[in-house]
């Protein structure tokens, strides 16, 4: 069956995005917020930027389901990295050895 959708996406709308993204990350490293969240939020914006150019940029929106399994190693790998270096982040911030 052959794919219909559009191939159509509007760049300059997604460079916007991401300029914007841009600023929230380091409007909140100024806003002097508590670590754990000044952190949380930009790995939130972190992970939102990568989907858009993963989705926009290199074209994943038009792709089969196998590509999406191939992305689960690089997550699980992401995953078990923030986890395993999440607390020494926080202990350095607050401080302690």
């Amino acid at each position: 069956m052959e794919n219909t959708q559009s191939h159509k996406v509007n760049y300059t709308f997604i460079w916007i995005m991401l300029g914007a993204l841009m600023a929230v990350s380091v409007g909140v490293s100024l806003l002097g917020l508590p670590a754990r969240v000044g952190a949380l939020v930009i790995f939130a914006v972190a992970a939102w930027k990568a989907f858009l150019v993963a989705r926009n940029y290199m074209h994943l929106r038009w792709e089969g389901a196998m590509i999406y399994a191939i992305l689960l190693i690089p997550l699980a790998l992401f995953a078990i990295l923030f986890f395993t270096l999440f607390p020494d982040l926080f202990r350095q911030a607050a401080g302690g050895k």
